[in-house]
């Protein structure tokens, strides 16, 4: 039956792209992506799991382009990111129909749907219908990562594969990060005394520097959990170091800041060493080097100009419109819209950063709520996870990870954490094989590593 499923769903699809390339005018860019996503999900239908672990390398691979259109007219706009969402959308259907029996297990699935259905139904007085839906189909997607993640990573060995694939997803943006460093081709603000900041393959430096924060946990994670003097060890620790120099020069404040918010957590409750190091390494490259202490320093400044100030100015804006819609907002997805259109552009970007102030102008304090407890539930489980985890390895993956969920957390109420969609997948993707990961088989097999060097 579930053979007929898949064959039935595959033949559709394919019929589906074979109808863009057919019926619509379509550039040579696109016509390769939509090849590429047509591959992709192939192999998601074929090897489910390798289906996943594709997905997750893939998207920040493309993220710069997941905004170009595929079909555009006056009033509709459908993008590659619309199209990913859909592919991933899809997926997860196909594994939850096949799970059917075991979804009472999911963690959070109230919290999500709750969260979701009040933006579902935030399209019926939108301030603008089509971005309600891109964003509610966005959310979506994250949701069906964390379902995919949940019901398809069921050994060590699926986890390994996971973890590994996250990291991994970070090499194509480094490349490009590496080239635009040497060439000079970063983003420059010169009022702010910025000059080339490297966004690889993101369109902008802060969303490649909080991706960068995954990776950089996981292969630390890796190396201070497993036999350090391995090679495959070395080449994590290599990699991290080579991570946080990259991250250095995205000059995002906010991602610096999270690092150390992580390392403070894993360093407090497990490795101490690794917290006094990191504090070394971050006064040297304070003191030593002159673009990071200018933009350290320019946080107390107290310019006009400032990118703090312009938050705050932006801030006391929104929260005006909040007033004027208390309960439910405007709709999902439309407080960059709105903003635009109440400040106008010679304010600069229209961008909230400040998820809880979005969902607040978005969705209302309804939405808020319904966010916060998405937010609850999940340290919560992360937390009984990590109570009942014993002395093993896993029980560091899940401090790493709850790290990283108090950075994200924390930043959320400065930057657009939860529009990072490529971020928002693989952490999902994470959470979801970390809830289905089994206790007493990690604590069978402790003496084992979770993520071995094979």
């Amino acid at each position: 039956m579930s053979n007929l499923i898949n064959k039935i769903i595959f033949l559709t699809i394919g019929l589906i792209f074979v109808s863009f390339f057919l019926l619509i005018n379509l550039d040579g860019i696109s016509k390769i992506f939509l090849f590429i996503l047509f591959c992709i999900f192939a192999a998601t239908l074929l090897k489910p799991k390798l289906g996943l672990l594709i997905l997750i390398i893939a998207r920040p691979c493309l993220d710069i382009l997941t905004a170009k259109p595929i079909i555009q007219t006056e009033n509709f706009s459908l993008n590659l990111a619309s199209l990913f969402a859909i592919l991933v959308i899809l997926f997860s259907s196909v594994i939850l129909i096949k799970n059917l029996s075991k979804i009472k297990n999911l963690p959070l699935k109230y919290n999500w749907l709750i969260f979701i259905i009040i933006g579902l139904i935030s399209i019926f007085f939108s301030y603008n219908v089509y971005l309600s839906m891109a964003e509610s189909l966005r959310l979506l997607s994250i949701l069906a990562v964390y379902c995919l993640a949940y019901f398809l990573i069921n050994s060590e060995k699926d986890l390994k594969n996971l973890i590994r694939a996250i990291i991994a997803s970070a090499i194509m943006p480094l490349l490009f990060a590496l080239w635009q460093f040497y060439t000079a081709n970063g983003l420059t603000v010169p009022f702010e005394g910025i000059y080339n900041r490297i966004y690889g393959t993101f369109a902008h430096p802060n969303l490649f520097a909080y991706y960068l924060l995954l990776p950089l946990a996981l292969a630390l994670y890796l190396f201070l959990s497993n036999n350090k003097k391995q090679v495959n060890n070395i080449l994590y620790f290599l990699f991290s170091i080579f991570l946080i120099i990259i991250l250095g020069l995205t000059f995002t404040r906010g991602a610096w800041l999270s690092f150390l918010i992580i390392v403070a957590v894993i360093g407090v409750f497990r490795y101490r060493a690794l917290l006094i190091a990191a504090m070394i390494f971050m006064a040297l490259a304070y003191f030593l080097i002159a673009p990071i202490n200018y933009r350290v320093n320019d946080l107390v400044s107290g310019r006009s100009d400032s990118s703090i100030e312009w938050r705050l100015n932006l801030w006391n804006d929104a929260k005006e419109y909040v007033k004027n819609k208390p309960w439910l907002g405007y709709g999902a997805g439309v407080a960059s819209d709105l903003i635009l259109d109440k400040r106008g552009e010679q304010f600069g970007s229209s961008d909230p950063h400040n998820d809880y102030l979005k969902i607040a102008i978005e969705n209302g304090l309804i939405g808020l709520l319904a966010y916060a407890s998405l937010i609850a539930g999940l340290f919560i489980n992360l937390i009984k996870k990590y109570s009942t985890a014993g002395q093993t390895r896993f029980k560091t993956l899940i401090l790493t990870t709850i790290g990283l969920s108090i950075a994200f957390y924390i930043m959320s109420a400065a930057d657009n954490i939860l529009r990072n969609t490529a971020l928002m997948w693989s952490f999902w993707a994470l959470i979801g094989a970390i809830m289905a990961v089994k206790i007493p088989a990690i604590i069978k097999n402790e003496h084992r590593p979770l993520v071995g060097d094979n």
